[in-house]
């Protein structure tokens, strides 16, 4: 009976959990996506080239990649709570910071410091959604807790440069004051937070962690999986990221580039809100193909056109981009090797290889259009990688 009833409050408790994640990854996108429409001006006050901009886009997922698999590993084995109301902590303090920098080096120290709350936010809420739902539920949850990132990161594109930055004054302030949004979310999800305990039936013998480590790095499909995502993080920082600048160089104001460069972001809803709840299980594999295709053509289309067609082309991405991460996360988590006692473990080695990709995309982005003059050379290079995936989609294997 009292397992009935605790097991009842848990169920009803997966719909608050999962609107508390929903905030704390709307302050995470919020202040992630910061950066981006104030590139020009940025540059412009400390003397910045576009190949240096493009490092401090990277530097923000920099540390994801040897951290996301011991973030992993510890999220596992001692919880979520802490690890995501730190990871939270860190991260505003990072949007903060950058209203005192003064130049490149100190700029790229206060970015790089969000690299390190980073990773236990997204591998963190990634085990919230594990622990919390299953079955098509599960499929469902990511879904809607990724629309918090997809809202925050929209947002910060869409009403920078046309309402943050006229009603604060400065592009320091704007940081300031994503960063106190930021700590507002972290003390409530301190506040009413609680552990999450797997719906699953939990095994008898769980491994230990090495050897679970060393299970899963041995698991092809897992790689499989990771790879195929970390395609997601090449286009989210390569190309998302340099999108209001590449906007503003086809003629575009700030203001109208930032409202233009937010639509595939909202639109991103519509992919990651249902495609990944609708799919169903063992059967996803033409749908991922689908996507990558449409993702890639989308991409060069947006690089070679203007006006209703290069509209056309955003809302296109946006739509299928936005629903390209969360699916393969919920593969992941439905891999039999994984499953929700070590998605924290999984979603570490997603975090950390897809983070390498999210690393470089927007330093060679920067680069080639230094040397080109031109950014469609680094979108058709964007576009190819993501076309490639298609390959391995073929082969994937889901259970």
């Amino acid at each position: 009976m009292i397992d009935e009833m605790r097991h009842s409050g848990l169920s009803r408790y997966r719909w608050i959990i999962l609107a508390l994640a929903w905030l704390v990854y709307f302050a995470f996108g919020l202040i992630l996506s910061s950066i981006p429409p104030l590139v020009n001006i940025i540059a412009q006050d400390l003397a910045l080239t576009y190949s240096e901009m493009g490092i401090i886009l990277g530097s923000v997922i920099l540390m994801y990649i040897p951290l996301a698999v011991p973030a992993g590993v510890g999220i596992d084995r001692f919880g979520e709570k802490k690890a995501i109301a730190l990871g939270l902590l860190l991260v505003s303090a990072s949007a903060i910071l950058r209203s005192f920098v003064f130049s490149f080096e100190t700029l790229f120290l206060v970015v790089f410091l969000f690299g390190f709350g980073g990773p236990t936010i997204s591998v963190g809420l990634a085990k919230v959604v594990a622990s919390s739902f299953e079955g098509r539920e599960r499929g469902i949850a990511s879904g809607i807790y990724m629309t918090g990132i997809v809202v925050g990161s929209a947002s910060a594109l869409a009403f920078t440069n046309s309402l943050i930055l006229p009603m604060v004054g400065t592009w320091r302030n704007v940081f300031s004051f994503y960063g106190i949004i930021g700590f507002f979310i972290a003390f409530g999800w301190i506040l009413f937070a609680q552990e999450t305990t797997s719906v699953s039936t939990q095994s008898d013998s769980v491994l230990p962690m090495k050897e679970m480590l060393r299970s899963l790095l041995g698991h092809k499909y897992v790689w499989m999986v990771a790879i195929i995502g970390s395609s997601s993080f090449l286009v989210f920082y390569g190309f998302g990221n340099w999108l209001p600048t590449l906007l503003e160089e086809k003629g575009m104001d700030p203001v109208g580039a930032g409202i233009l460069a937010s639509i595939p972001i909202w639109l991103g809803l519509i992919g990651s809100g249902i495609i990944p709840g609708v799919a169903v299980a063992g059967k996803r594999k033409p749908l991922i193909v689908a996507l990558l295709l449409i993702e890639g053509v989308s991409i060069y289309i947006v690089g070679i056109t203007s006006g209703l067609t290069l509209l056309a082309s955003l809302v296109i991405y946006g739509i299928v981009s936005g629903a390209v991460m969360p699916l393969m996360l919920v593969i992941m988590m439905d891999l039999p090797e994984v499953g929700a006692e070590y998605t924290g473990i999984a979603s570490g080695l997603f975090f950390s290889i897809g983070s390498s990709t999210g690393f470089i995309g927007p330093i060679l982005v920067g680069y080639l259009t230094d040397l080109t003059d031109s950014f469609l050379p680094a979108l058709i290079l964007i576009a190819v990688v993501v076309e490639a995936m298609i390959v391995l989609a073929f082969v994937l294997k889901e259970d």
